[in-house]
């Protein structure tokens, strides 16, 4: 008697469970394994420094403790930490800061009290001894706390950062490896992440959520959307049809110059992500029509096609704050560490 094979149906189509206990059997180990040292120290620096510089600048500045101070002496020292976390070491840039900065980096902080802030740090520090202060900062946070010296609630902070950084690099394994073998597709590689965030205790269910949703992934998601319209419409042969139509006979030269000619420079005004989703059934659209029956296949003009879109969305990308979210990002940094204003 046949036993009929049960259909399998869905994505599991696509998983290999076989393979898939590897990146679960490792992900496992490296949460399991002591911390190391290393994990802790930077950890450390980063869930106990920022309040731990905060003090010894309310010390030094003020000879106070910071749950002593006033409010404006508190806003100095946080904005004198925050700056030093951004690389913004100068007096300038800590002058050039305003209330929607604060607002923008959780720093509570009213007109009055922020004056008060600025005011004090115009009169009283010099630029020498601004930077010296932010230098000392820095040398304390990076060398000057200690995991073996901390106590009480310094010491589980400091062990809830070491452990966010061995899931981060335990996550990254899981992932990369998920990605190699392929044994699970990818929005299960992404549903995976989630379920190891919340279940590690780095985030919780209510939170994970909203990490999925952010600007990035409504963006792309638009432009994904936009190109199936794209070719739904019919409007991807039509633009094919416009751009290509003076040519007598087809040639491959011309047509990754006019991919050039046109994607760059509309790459500095449109994400060159949207474009890329754009020209793609464009560039399908030439492989396939460029087919016989003596060729019926031609993966070195499909890799080149492919190519040509990425890289003039590559080289128009810069030139325009919007050309992509990165542009963005890096004025924004440039900005606030050095003071550079572009556009």
């Amino acid at each position: 008697m046949v036993v009929a094979k049960k259909k399998v149906t869905g994505y599991d189509k696509y998983v290999d469970w076989k393979l898939f206990i590897i990146p679960v059997v490792l992900l496992i180990v490296l949460l399991l394994i002591p911390t190391p040292n290393g994990m802790k120290d930077v950890g450390t620096e980063y869930k106990v420094g920022p309040n731990a510089v905060i003090k010894l600048i309310t010390q030094e500045l003020f000879n106070q403790k910071s749950s002593d101070v006033s409010q404006w002496q508190l806003i100095t020292a946080q904005i004198m930490e925050r700056n030093m976390r951004m690389g913004a070491l100068t007096r300038d840039r800590f002058l050039k800061r305003d209330l929607k900065w604060c607002k923008k980096y959780k720093i509570q902080a009213d007109k009055t009290n922020f004056e008060k802030a600025a005011a004090y740090v115009q009169d009283n520090l010099s630029d020498e001894s601004f930077a010296n202060m932010m230098q000392k900062s820095m040398e304390y946070r990076r060398d000057g706390l200690k995991y073996d010296e901390l106590t009480g609630k310094d010491k589980e902070n400091a062990d809830t950062g070491a452990w966010h950084i061995k899931v981060a690099i335990a996550m990254g394994v899981f992932v990369v490896l998920c990605f190699l073998t392929e044994c699970i597709p990818l929005p299960g590689v992404a549903f995976c992440i989630g379920l190891i965030l919340v279940f590690s205790g780095v985030t919780s269910r209510k939170d994970v959520a909203m990490l999925y949703w952010s600007d990035a992934c409504w963006f792309i998601m638009g432009s994904l959307m936009f190109a199936a319209a794209f070719v739904k419409t019919g409007v991807d042969k039509r633009v094919c049809l416009m751009m290509f139509k003076k040519l007598a006979v087809p040639n491959v030269r011309w047509i990754t110059l006019i991919f050039f000619v046109i994607i760059a420079p509309l790459a500095s005004f449109i994400s060159d992500h949207a474009l890329a989703a754009m020209f793609l059934p464009i560039g399908m659209l030439l492989y396939q029509n460029s087919l016989s029956e003596e060729t019926p296949e031609d993966p070195e003009l499909a890799k080149m096609l492919m190519i040509a879109i990425a890289m003039a969305c590559n080289i128009g990308g810069p030139g325009a704050p919007s050309g992509g979210a990165r542009n963005v990002i890096m004025m924004t940094y440039l900005n606030d560490m050095f003071g550079f204003d572009i556009g």
